[in-house]
């Protein structure tokens, strides 16, 4: 009985274990497996999902970089001169006299002084040594609104400058600048040349810097007046005295030219690139992510691994060629038809944006730059699939700081070869059909 009873159950085991054999999920058959999930690059052209580029200028202002720039016949055309208004020179020292004490001495007799003008090296286009020249503002200005004509340009004040470019310049004298020797300009002065700038009575004074050398550029960072003076509690000792910067702007001519067929970023005042983007719902190709998960993909925020705007690098015009990397930003167009005076929304790609290499748009003409958007994309999906708000149908592209340069960056435009293209890196797997 026993047997017969054992017998039983160890038949009711194999039919089980064959039942298993054929229909448990957990079967290693591959066939019974979901097929493994496949990533595929697909290229969307600017007919399949951008329109409406248009490209803004004047933002920001000379003054708000807080630094100069000196040109001349730089790319053929450039000429740029800097302004500075000086601070007041201290009327008196603290000095040790002969017997170790220190006194407050306000009897100083002025023997000569320099200004130091601080030169940024890294963005510098000098081919050696330059010359530039310091001269003297006798004229007004308005540090917010000074242009190469206009001296001051504010609501109900207009005074154009007597000669373009803070003009005429009154020389005070030059100094050489090597690019091998460090960053700093130092143009020395004599007594009667730094009381020019000694004379507060008049408060509108300046000094103008420009440069002698053809086909230069560079940037100043700085300017600052020394006094050198003599105590009268030790004249066996010289004393620096600093005049600090109290205003720097700088002057240009001529503006560039509004664009044509390119995507523009940067410049001072900035140029802004407005598109309309429009992220399809459904992919019907290419070929190989057809072949490999099937078409019609409908897409979803789950699906889209990766999106970027990309971009082909264009030589920009010669007189405001980079010499230094810039960082490009994109953020979200609250009201596209306010352009140019739109809000726009925070950052898509990091408060520091994304920073291209100078390079690119000189000698690398044609290369390809990829500007990340994969959140903004992955919000527009999700909003379709859950009938949410979805975020406005417009970018801008603009530099990270603004105005960040007098340089600005160029890419082709709609209509030409390069033409921006968006960039999705999707990933989804294929059907599964229950036995």
């Amino acid at each position: 009985m026993k047997r017969t009873i054992l017998a039983g159950l160890l038949g009711l085991v194999a039919l089980g274990g064959a039942a298993c054999g054929e229909r448990t999920p957990t079967s290693v058959d591959p066939e019974l497996l979901p097929p493994r999930p496949t990533s595929v690059e697909v290229r969307l052209t600017w007919e399949e999902f951008g329109s409406n580029l248009q490209v803004y200028g004047g933002y920001g202002t000379l003054a708000e970089m807080g630094i100069g720039f000196v040109a001349h016949a730089f790319g053929g055309t450039l000429e740029a001169r800097t302004l500075v208004r000086f601070g007041e020179l201290p009327t008196s020292a603290t000095v040790t006299d002969t017997t170790g004490t220190s006194r407050t001495d306000s009897i100083l007799t002025l023997t000569g002084g320099r200004v130091v003008a601080k030169v940024d090296t890294a963005s510098a286009v000098a081919d050696g040594p330059v010359t530039l020249q310091l001269g003297v503002v006798r004229q007004r200005w308005d540090r917010t609104s000074a242009t190469w004509a206009m001296a001051v340009d504010t609501t109900g004040d207009e005074v154009a400058w007597e000669e373009p470019g803070a003009g005429p310049v009154i020389e005070v004298t030059t100094a050489v600048w090597d690019p091998t020797k460090g960053d700093s300009v130092v143009f020395a002065l004599d007594s009667a040349q730094v009381e020019i700038w000694r004379d507060t009575s008049e408060v509108d004074q300046g000094a103008v810097v420009g440069l002698l050398t053809e086909g230069a550029r560079l940037e100043v960072q700085s300017l600052v007046l020394r006094a050198i003076v003599k105590p009268s509690v030790r004249p066996d000792t010289l004393i620096v005295l600093t005049g600090g910067q109290q205003d720097l702007t700088f002057l240009y001519t001529p503006e560039a030219g509004v664009p044509g067929d390119e995507v523009r970023v940067g410049g001072a005042p900035a140029w802004r690139t407005a598109l309309d983007i429009e992220v399809p719902a459904a992919l019907t190709g290419p070929p190989s992510l057809c072949a490999a998960v099937g078409c019609p993909l409908e897409l979803s925020a789950t699906r889209v691994n990766y999106a970027a705007l990309v971009l082909t690098s264009r030589r920009t015009e010669a007189a405001f060629q980079p010499s230094d990397s810039l960082a490009v930003d994109v953020r979200v167009i609250y009201d596209r038809p306010s352009m140019p005076k739109s809000p726009l929304g925070a950052t898509l790609i990091g408060s520091f944006g994304k920073r291209l290499a100078w390079e690119l748009f000189v000698a690398g003409e044609g290369t390809q730059v990829e500007i990340p958007i994969t959140g903004y994309v992955r919000g527009v999906l999700e909003s379709d699939s859950t009938g949410g708000f979805p975020p406005p149908g417009s970018l801008a592209l603009l530099s990270a700081l603004e105005p960040e340069s007098l340089a600005f960056v160029s890419f082709f435009g709609p209509g030409t070869p390069g033409a921006p293209v968006l960039k999705l890196v999707v990933t989804a797997g294929g059907s599964v059909e229950l036995p």
